[in-house]
């Protein structure tokens, strides 16, 4: 199926370039969840794609726009698969670069039969040891997606991105709180998901951690509530507002967020509304929820469209 391209008002697709975490996801897929530590039978396994900024570059490529994700892996096989399925998605990987001696990050990934997920990380040592991220390969986007996975390249694209007047977004989930500390007040956007702002939260509630966020320099403080939506607190705003997804019957969540994060950012730089575009990032991720398949689920842009119609 030939992709939709985001138009901008030259008629070009954006430039959206992604900074931050890759890795290579083992999938199992189980019937269940065992309540006691046990050997379970996985009726299906598959190697994918995987990582908060390499999942939005599939994501934004797949909606339309010219993705780029910029990383840090290390000098093996893992970062070969990695690059050869970006290269398939039309995601420019050159800057994916692999530190010497070094690992790339590996999860495995448990999906239930009701589409609930346990991931179990090793990082690798690729981001601890990572070389600086040279922000000449940010010339030319038109919007930054950033996550903590790798703080100084997500805290160096944010401040170029708010030197030269691009747009950016934060994927703020859980992380050092030192990081989120670091990198919250730096974003023109900054998406929470539910456990990172309670981290971030300290105690205060939802809408005093949103307000607080907002304070800090970010003109659109949101979290993600999964299947409830999305919370947001924008500029001027006296109150938080909501926008709930569509129902679905979730088959595998695993990359949602990072779905509705490339669609988020792809609707507000396009100029929408934030209601309008908060709406459609949760219709991304619900889709690709329904879909399953890990971040390999999320839509193209028509394939986004008739589901809505069809709902």
């Amino acid at each position: 199926m030939a992709r939709a391209r985001t138009t901008k008002t030259e008629g070009q697709p954006l430039k959206v370039a992604c900074v931050g975490h890759a890795a290579l996801d083992h999938v199992f897929e189980i019937d269940a969840f065992a309540a006691e530590p046990t050997k379970t039978l996985a009726r299906r396994f598959e190697a994918r794609a995987g990582g908060m900024s390499l999942h939005a570059s599939m994501a934004a490529a797949r909606l339309g726009a010219n993705a780029r994700l910029l990383g840090r892996v290390g000098d093996d096989d893992r970062a070969t698969f990695l690059r050869e399925r970006l290269r398939a998605e039309g995601v420019d990987a050159r800057g994916l670069e692999s530190v010497a001696g070094t690992s790339t990050s590996l999860a495995a990934v448990i999906v239930d039969a009701q589409g609930a997920r346990q991931i179990y990380i090793h990082r690798g040592d690729a981001i601890e040891r990572a070389h600086a991220l040279d922000t000449r390969q940010l010339e030319g986007a038109d919007v930054v997606l950033a996550d903590p996975r790798w703080p100084d390249g997500a805290a160096a694209a944010l401040t170029w991105a708010r030197a030269h007047g691009v747009p950016s977004l934060l994927d703020a989930d859980v992380a050092p709180i030192e990081s989120l500390d670091r990198l919250v007040p730096l974003a023109r956007w900054v998406a929470f998901s539910d456990p990172g702002l309670a981290l971030w939260a300290r105690g205060r509630s939802r809408d005093k951690a949103l307000a607080a966020a907002r304070v800090l320099g970010p003109e659109l403080a949101l979290v993600t509530l999964g299947p409830e939506g999305a919370c947001w607190l924008a500029a001027h705003d006296a109150r938080t507002h909501r926008v709930r997804p569509p129902p679905v019957q979730a088959r595998d969540t695993t990359g949602a967020g990072d779905v509705f994060h490339a669609a988020l950012a792809l609707a507000l730089t396009e100029g929408r509304g934030t209601e309008e575009a908060v709406a459609w990032a949760c219709a991304a991720a619900a889709f690709k929820c329904e879909r399953g398949r890990g971040a390999d689920g999320a839509p193209t842009r028509e394939e986004l469209g008739v589901w809505l119609h069809e709902k």
